[in-house]
């Protein structure tokens, strides 16, 4: 029995995951896929735009077997926790195989998988951090480079050059815009633009942390479909999960003309007709229903068109309230919570009069510096809202106490996989696995881990209640979702 994992936040499921399950099943082979997703609040510092059973559903009718709960502590922090977190869930089943994600690299091809080396290699110069890479590094910190740009060039000048023909075969050679006589630099750009691609990064965080636990789980990259990242245009069949999101949490004009789905582009979608331009093109919510159709499996659409119809999407802004009372509460004792250094609590307490006339997206914009991205206070915002502090973060991803190795809470499963790969699951794994979180007492920073899971889903779920119109669920009540 063959078993895969992918690590994931389906916010939401669409075209380009399903095909990334269907793949591991039909042409590499594996039996069972074991997702483990992000709960109600995602690694960018917001809530999903559904809840976490709601985009189990998705998960399950889109090809996943299992899939289980990322710890919020580690769903809402950065690549390299988010990683931690996961990575180590994984391993403590005790009987996963490989790990599939996606990628930006070509680092592998779609007639098998292959590890990815450059991606691998990379995770290895930043665990083990050779006297050549931490040279670079000092080098261009005593600069006044930022930490991510000094880590970035320490990393592309240790990487051999190997590495860099590996990395530069193919269709990089020709995205090169250097000058061909400048074979270093040309390298170097080349070799930083690869490894800074959204995916890539976490695909380097995954494999440093399968190397960190000394694991068995083999990582393996999936060449990406579709458009990038952070694409909010909507081409063909294939968009990332940001654009579906824009095309859902904006408001269309009811008047507007049909529209032709194949041709539909966000960015250029105009819903404010204050300031129409002679160019701007309206959607109604007919054309934005049909294109939703067009991206996202027919199972998932039809979850994501009730919700829409229903104007229960949830947005950042539907927490701007809990926000400012948040901000309020603790003007004093920001510093605590998880990426909110001196300098930006500073910012906050300094700003905190006109943040409170103004919805969270409003405050991360009038909060964004040059040294802070969006990201970033998105994150510190909600770590403040969901009371997750930096001397908890840190405690349970320290690879020393192995306060992250505790619990596995499943979501979901498939009716005809529970059988043979929960039997599986539950002989080898090393962690407790929850079915009923009434029934799971942990001690200590386990505990703490769980408690925070449970107060992040009641601040969701008590929002999306209102947003719904329906009853508000706690926690400890719910069971696992089984899709028959």
């Amino acid at each position: 029995m063959k078993i895969a994992a992918v690590i994931a936040e389906y916010n939401p499921f669409h075209n380009g995951h399903a095909y990334q399950l269907r793949l591991i099943k039909e042409q590499y082979g594996y039996d069972y896929i074991i997702v483990v997703m992000s709960g109600d609040f995602t690694q960018r510092g917001e809530p999903a735009i559904i809840d976490k059973y709601a985009r189990t559903q998705m998960a399950l009718s889109g090809g996943a077997d299992l899939v289980l709960e990322l710890p919020a502590y580690y769903a809402c922090a950065s690549a390299e926790y988010f990683a931690t977190g996961a990575v180590s869930l994984l391993d403590g089943l005790s009987c996963v195989d490989a790990l599939f994600f996606g990628s930006e690299s070509e680092d592998t091809d779609t007639s098998c998988p292959n590890p990815p080396a450059l991606l691998s290699h990379a995770a290895s110069v930043l665990l083990k951090e050779p006297p050549e890479y931490r040279s670079v590094l000092s080098d261009s910190l005593r600069q006044g480079h930022n930490y991510a740009a000094a880590r970035m060039e320490a990393l592309t000048a240790t990487l051999n050059d190997h590495t860099l023909q590996t990395a530069l075969a193919g269709s990089y050679a020709e995205q090169n815009t250097l000058p061909a006589s400048d074979n270093a630099k040309c390298c170097s750009h080349n070799l930083s633009t690869i490894l800074s691609l959204p995916n890539n990064t976490l695909g380097i965080e995954y494999c440093k942390s399968i190397l960190r636990l000394n694991s068995t789980i083999k990582p393996y990259a999936i060449k990406r479909v579709g458009s990038s990242y952070h694409d909010t245009d909507i081409n063909g069949s294939y968009a990332g999960a940001e654009a579906v999101r824009t095309l859902l949490l904006r408001q269309p004009c009811p008047d507007a003309p049909a529209q032709d789905p194949s041709v539909f582009s966000s960015k250029s979608t105009v819903f404010n007709t204050s300031s129409v331009s002679s160019t701007a093109v309206f959607y109604n919510t007919d054309d934005i229903l049909s294109r939703l159709y067009a991206l996202v499996p027919t199972d998932a659409a039809q979850t994501l068109s009730g919700q829409y119809q229903a104007h229960a999407l949830i947005h950042p802004d539907d927490f701007s309230s809990l926000m400012h009372y948040r901000l309020l509460l603790e003007s004093s004792r920001l510093e605590q919570y998880a990426d909110c250094p001196q300098e930006l609590a500073n910012r906050i307490r300094t700003l905190t009069p006109s943040l409170l006339d103004l919805p969270v997206t409003g405050m991360i914009g009038a909060l964004k510096t040059k040294a802070y991205t969006h990201t970033r206070i998105s994150r510190a915002l909600t770590h403040l809202l969901l009371n997750m502090t930096g001397e908890n973060l840190s405690l349970f991803t320290n690879q020393h106490t192995h306060a992250y190795l505790t619990h596995a809470r499943i979501l979901g499963f498939r009716k005809d996989s529970c059988g043979t790969l929960l039997s599986a699951v539950k002989e080898n794994t090393r962690i407790p696995l929850i079915t009923k979180p009434s029934d799971y007492h942990p001690a200590g920073a386990a505990a703490a881990i769980y408690e925070a899971d449970l107060f992040a889903s009641h601040i969701y779920q008590n929002i999306a209640a209102k947003k719904s119109c329906s009853t508000f669920r706690h926690e400890l009540t719910r069971t696992p979702l089984i899709l028959s």
